[in-house]
C-alpha cells in the first residue's frame, strides 16, 4: 500500500513539473522561433503596484478603425473575448496592420497575431454627429488586445521608459511565432 502511494506521489510530482516545463517552453518558442518585427508605443497609465516594475504598452493595433483597414468582422455581432487575427506588413522601420479578421485560414501566408476583443465602438467624430434621437453610429472602431500590452523592466526604469513612451521615442521589438506574440525589447529612436 505505501509503495502504492509513494508510485503515484512520484506521478503526481512529475505530471507538475511536466506541466511547468510545458508553460515555459510554448513561451520561449514564440521568442526562439518567431520573426522579430518592430511596434511603435503609444502611451498608456498603468496602476498596478503588485506585478513587479512594469511599463503597459500601447499600440496602434490596440484600437483599429475598420474604415481604414481591410476586414471581414460584422461588428454588431463582435463580442468581448472573441478570438481575432490581424495580419501586419512592414512599413520604413516599423510593422503596420492590413487585415483583420476571425478566420485564421485568411492570414495562414501572412505575417499574423492572434488577439481577443475588448470592445466595438464608433467613431468619436461620428458620436458628435447631430440627427434623430434614435440615431445610433456605426460601429468602425476595433478596441483589442494582443497580449504584449505589459513589459517587465529593470527595477528602477520604469518612469523613464513611461517618459520617454509619452514623446514617442520608445518601439517594441516583438518576437511573432504562428500568431503568438512576445515582446523581446524596447528600442529608442
Amino acid at each position: 500500500m505505501k509503495k502504492r502511494r509513494g508510485i503515484l506521489l512520484l506521478l503526481l510530482i512529475l505530471f507538475q513539473l511536466t506541466v511547468l516545463v510545458f508553460m515555459v517552453l510554448n513561451s520561449y518558442t514564440v521568442i526562439l522561433w518567431g520573426e522579430k518585427i518592430v511596434l511603435q508605443v503609444i502611451p498608456v497609465d498603468p496602476q498596478s503596484i503588485f506585478q513587479g516594475e512594469y511599463v503597459s504598452l500601447g499600440y496602434s493595433i490596440n484600437q483599429l478603425d475598420l474604415t481604414k483597414i481591410k476586414h471581414d468582422l460584422d461588428p454588431e455581432k463582435m463580442s468581448f473575448g472573441e478570438c481575432v487575427y490581424l495580419a501586419l506588413e512592414p512599413q520604413d522601420d516599423t510593422w503596420i496592420p492590413v487585415m483583420v479578421t476571425k478566420s485564421k485560414d485568411k492570414v495562414k501566408d501572412k505575417l499574423y497575431i492572434e488577439g481577443k476583443v475588448s470592445y466595438i465602438s464608433s467613431s468619436p467624430s461620428d458620436e458628435r454627429k447631430e440627427g434623430t434621437l434614435d440615431y445610433r453610429p456605426p460601429l468602425t472602431q476595433l478596441h483589442a488586445s494582443w497580449g504584449i500590452e505589459q513589459y517587465f523592466v529593470p527595477e528602477g526604469k520604469g518612469l523613464e521608459i513611461e517618459e520617454q513612451v509619452r514623446k514617442g521615442t520608445i518601439y517594441a521589438e516583438v518576437s511573432v511565432y504562428r500568431g503568438k506574440a512576445r515582446v523581446t525589447g524596447l528600442l529608442s529612436k
